[in-house]
């Protein structure tokens, strides 16, 4: 099949859902080889269904990116399938939030595991393809709440703070060998099971100088561009889409 990524072997980790099924549709649509991992069979193999009239070749496969043995199952399925990875989209994630004077220690680790060990983790197993071959792209996912803060939120910021520091570290790390380490993080997008809100909706989009929330298509353009050979020359960075948020002064 035509398409920028034609004969591509991209894997998306949470890709079952959301921003993370936009992803992977959006790379199946470009002629991409598709692996999405999700933590449940239902959603892989849904995700799976809308991706098999696009031409191109995809795998579905259950995988918990927090236990280690899930990814190193998910890579030798995927190794089996494709022969190896040449984009890696770090999507998968989890969200919990509460008062942070007693926010609780087991959802503290489950956050830290899944969005950063996790990340990390799979950037390990899949980007050993990458690193031997001497190429390759990853893009991680972090959060508004990477640089900025909402209450009640400690744990969760923290870990995708930690997403872009990892980013960062691993950006400049593999750049010599081949391997573009980017990410993007996404601003108020709307999504089939939202975050609570700390605003109102009515000040959520009042706050966004682009006048609406983002829809998970605002992501899919900047992570193809991170994957794409346009990027050769961008490591360690993560691209803020959040229709100018972040930037903005209004209080």
């Amino acid at each position: 099949m035509a398409g920028r990524f034609a004969g591509r072997r991209v894997v998306v980790t949470g890709g079952g859902r959301g921003i993370g099924r936009a992803v992977a549709l959006a790379f199946a649509a470009e002629g991409a080889d598709v692996a999405v991992l999700a933590r449940t069979k239902e959603q892989v193999d849904a995700v799976a269904a809308e991706m098999a009239p696009l031409g191109g070749r995809y795998v579905a496969v259950s995988c918990d990116v927090g236990d280690a043995e899930q990814v190193a199952a998910a890579d030798r399925q995927v190794t089996e399938a494709f022969g190896g990875v040449d984009v890696l989209v770090n999507a998968a994630g989890v969200f919990t939030m509460g008062p942070s004077a007693d926010f609780p220690a087991d959802q503290v680790n489950e956050l830290l595991t899944t969005n950063v060990a996790g990340t990390l983790r799979c950037c390990q197993v899949f980007g050993r393809h990458m690193l031997a071959a001497g190429a390759g792209k990853i893009v991680n996912f972090g959060s508004l709440l990477s640089f900025t803060a909402f209450p009640e939120r400690a744990a969760y910021a923290a870990s995708k703070a930690g997403v872009v520091q990892l980013t960062r570290v691993l950006g400049v790390e593999w750049a010599a060998a081949g391997v573009n380490v980017n990410g993007v993080a996404p601003g108020m997008i709307r999504i089939e099971t939202p975050h609570p809100a700390a605003l109102a909706e009515d000040d959520i989009v009042a706050r966004i100088p682009a006048g609406r929330r983002g829809a998970p298509a605002d992501i899919t353009g900047p992570v193809l561009f991170l994957a794409s050979a346009d990027a050769d020359y961008v490591n360690g960075q993560t691209i803020v889409v959040d229709g100018g948020w972040l930037s903005y002064g209004y209080l």
